[in-house]
């Protein structure tokens, strides 16, 4: 599985490349991260340094997507 991670803020978000809702997300994600340094790197590479972005706006720990 792939991710969209900001290297600065140690936040990144799962790539689901079919789902339009996490399109959107995504989209947000990056122009909030914009003058950042973004990686799109393998989940394996990041859970466990890097928080996850499940909603815009909340934060959760990277447990949180095994859980769902």
């Amino acid at each position: 599985m792939r991710a969209r991670a900001c290297i600065k803020c140690k936040e990144y978000m799962v790539i689901h490349a079919n789902n339009p809702l996490n399109q959107n997300k995504m989209e947000f994600f990056e122009r909030k991260h914009h003058l950042h340094t973004l990686i799109t790197v393998n989940l394996e590479e990041i859970k466990d340094q890097y928080q996850i972005i499940k909603n815009i706006g909340s934060k959760g720990s990277s447990s949180e997507i095994n859980n769902s």
